[in-house]
């Protein structure tokens, strides 16, 4: 790593001028992350060090009066030694690892990206990435770097560094998403006959870990949407102890009256429309029937970073002999700073060793090689690494400080400039308009995101209070069109899929969306001038509706497309069209319905019996329309948000029917506005697509569309 520059301050510049073995910047103008140490006077220390602390920066303050005899050595002491802290393990040996004259003969061919070199168009694709993604992406074979399976030497430094950080016992880096996290933690310790305490919003990754490869038994907790279509948290009477045993003995009589009846519960800390669970709630209500509780934190991570929703972290408990271990699933690629793909899996469980239910490293790691690869990438390795270093000490609760005053920022803009396009945000607080109060004062103030039982501002039904919270780093819009306290739809509506294909058209690319809702993620990464930008491409949608252009001019790749079903229609007419598509299908009713008890499938034979007829074959194709009633042998859900709404070896409901039988009719007749679905394919007849599922064959029925 080249030396850093120092700093300066105006009157130590004096004190430098033969100083020659690192370059000088001026202290008042440079980025002090940019620096290994900062020099300056008596009489300027203080001023220097507050800004320093502020930052949450472990940077050397060299004042001069002090060190006035070895003044230039001290500076190289303190400048190295500074520098040394600033990388992690992994990350400083695999840069020193690649510095070195090494010759690869092993995996990976590319040999330092010179196999690329040998095309012009290879020659293209090295100079567009650079010659260290390449230099760094070396072989495992090579023992000086130690081994991310077995996890040994700079691998096993990096994953106790972030189980420091993260306030875990154990940490594994997974190389391959949080589907493979989620998979390894049901595998370690779920098998056939397990009862599994399971929402029904766990992503799929979770259904398939813990019901299709680990083969264990589900006892189903309904959870809430709202109008809008709002993914919300499980409802609180599925909380307590006498329904939870009630429905163990439906599904599994004689267990109802076990201490423990659960191996595990795999649950949803955070929804991915940003509705936070409190974790001590859960633990406290439901955690004394398990021995382990998986926390899916996909779309959080960083909930321990900001004090007034440290509440909400299971890493942050303090856990006895008789509470359950905790497993931690995070994305670190989503909302953290990692490539796409990384992930990571905290496990804090210490409460639990020398009990038989501790799971030991020995299964858990076979677990964890049984869905890792053997060729594990050194890049996305080391920007899991970097991430804990990024937050350790005071720097990352700065950075999301920051980045959630910076939020609360854009929601008031958006309060003030925009009338279709709203904040999801409580309305007012202490009888005042929520945008009235004081930034700050609402960064360190849970009741400002608090989603309370007493004021229903936010239309999720049989919540309890403080069970919770918005994410306050996930911008969370609602467009006109549903009426919160009826749930009926208003005369116009802005379904939110158009003005996500809005801005898409605008180079400003939205994470998700639903019926009325489109969500942004922000991160210590974006700035105020990204928000602003947001904002006024806001503005300029509302104010596109209002003119009411043709689509040509706002979507043309629509038009482009689908010309048929688009040319000549205009803006305010299309969101119409599919307004009142929503509208007489009631589709925000039948999303609710999907994740309530009472429309729940009948669970026909046990998902992983299912998906092994699905692989012999014994399946046969069935229309949606038709499909009501049949077993399923693939999990049926839209992409986002990834949540089954049929499992495996559930019989087809009408309700679930009639959702995908809407999906297929958006793409009828609203082709590029529909969202993409796993576990239901199409095909073309009579010029309509027509939308099947595979199901169990019951040579009793007539095959359909053989």
């Amino acid at each position: 790593m080249r030396p850093l520059p120092i700093a300066a301050s105006q009157n130590a510049f004096p004190f430098l001028s033969d100083y020659q073995n690192r370059s000088i910047l001026e202290a008042e103008t440079v980025n002090l992350m940019d620096v290994a140490a900062l020099v300056t006077d008596e009489a300027q220390s203080s001023f220097w060090n507050k800004t320093v602390k502020a930052a949450g920066l472990k940077l050397p303050v060299i004042v001069i009066e002090q060190h006035r005899s070895d003044l230039y050595r001290y500076i190289d002491l303190v400048s190295e030694a500074y520098q040394k802290t600033l990388l992690p393990p992994f990350v400083s040996a695999l840069m020193d690892y690649i510095g070195g004259q090494q010759t690869s003969l092993a995996t990976p061919g590319h040999h330092g990206g010179q196999f690329f070199r040998r095309t012009p168009g290879g020659r293209i694709f090295y100079d567009f990435f650079g010659p260290n993604i390449f230099k760094s992406d070396v072989s495992s074979s090579d023992t000086k770097m130690g081994d991310p399976l077995t996890h040994e030497g700079y691998p096993l430094q990096g994953e106790q560094f972030a189980a420091k950080v993260f306030h875990a016992d154990q940490t594994y880096f997974v190389l391959n998403g949080t589907s493979a996290s989620n998979k390894i933690c049901c595998t370690a310790l779920l098998s056939p006959g397990d009862l599994v305490l399971f929402d029904r919003n766990n992503h799929k990754s979770v259904h398939q870990g813990a019901l299709i490869q680990a083969g264990a038994t589900p006892i189903y907790l309904e959870t809430t949407r709202n109008p809008y279509g709002f993914i919300g948290g499980i409802m609180d009477h599925c909380l307590d102890e006498d329904y939870i045993r009630a429905r163990i003995a439906e599904t599994a009589p004689g267990r109802e009256n076990e201490e423990r009846p659960f191996r595990l519960i795999c649950l949803q800390l955070g929804t991915y429309d940003g509705i936070l669970a409190n974790a001590r709630h859960i633990v406290s209500r439901i955690g004394h029937l398990c021995d382990y509780i998986l926390f899916d934190s996909a779309w959080v991570g960083y909930e321990q970073f900001i004090p007034m929703i440290r509440d909400t972290s299971p890493l942050l408990l303090s856990l006895t002999k008789k509470d359950p271990g905790i497993l931690v699933t995070q994305s670190v690629h989503k909302q953290l700073a990692g490539f796409s793909q990384v992930s990571q899996i905290h496990k804090k469980d210490y409460n639990l060793k020398g009990q038989s239910r501790y799971v030991r490293h020995a299964v858990f790691n076979n677990a964890f090689l049984m869905n890792a690869s053997t060729s594990p990438c050194y890049p996305l390795f080391a920007s899991l690494e970097m991430n804990a270093k990024l937050h350790e000490g005071e720097r990352g609760k700065i950075m999301w400080k920051n980045t959630v005053r910076m939020v609360i920022d854009v929601r008031k803009e958006i309060l003030r400039r925009c009338r279709y396009i709203r904040p999801f945000v409580p309305p007012t607080i202490d009888g005042k308009p929520w945008e009235s109060f004081d930034t700050t004062e609402m960064s360190n103030d849970a009741r400002f995101f608090e989603i309370s039982p007493e004021r229903n501002w936010h239309g999720f039904e049989g919540i309890a209070e403080k069970q919770y919270y918005l994410d306050p780093c996930k911008l969370l819009l609602f467009t006109t069109g549903i009426d919160l306290g009826t749930w009926e739809y208003k005369d116009f509506g802005v379904p939110s899929m158009i003005l996500s294909k809005y801005l898409q058209e605008r180079q400003m690319t939205p994470e998700k969306c639903d019926l009325y809702s489109i969500l942004f993620l922000v991160t210590p990464g974006d700035t105020p001038d990204k928000m602003e930008r947001l904002v006024r491409d806001l503005e300029d949608f509302e104010t596109a509706l209002d003119a009411n252009p043709p689509i040509e001019k706002v979507l043309p790749w629509l038009v482009r497309l689908y010309p048929r079903t688009y040319s000549g229609m205009k803006l305010r007419d299309l969101c119409m069209k599919q307004h009142e598509f929503f509208r007489r299908r009631s589709v925000n009713r039948i999303q609710q319905h999907l994740f309530l008890r009472r429309f729940f499938p009948a669970t026909a034979m046990n998902a992983r019996d299912a998906n092994e007829e699905f692989i012999r074959g014994n399946m046969e194709r069935v229309p949606i329309s038709q499909i009501a009633g049949r077993i399923a042998l693939e999990g049926a859900l839209a992409y986002p948000p990834g949540i089954f709404c049929i499992v495996p070896g559930e019989r087809w409901t009408e309700t679930a029917r009639d959702y995908f039988l809407s999906l297929e009719d958006c793409m009828n007749e609203l082709p590029g506005l529909c969202p993409k679905v796993h576990g239901i394919h199409t095909m073309k007849k009579d010029n309509r697509t027509i939308c099947f599922g595979w199901v169990l064959k019951d040579e009793n029925l007539p095959s359909v569309l053989r």
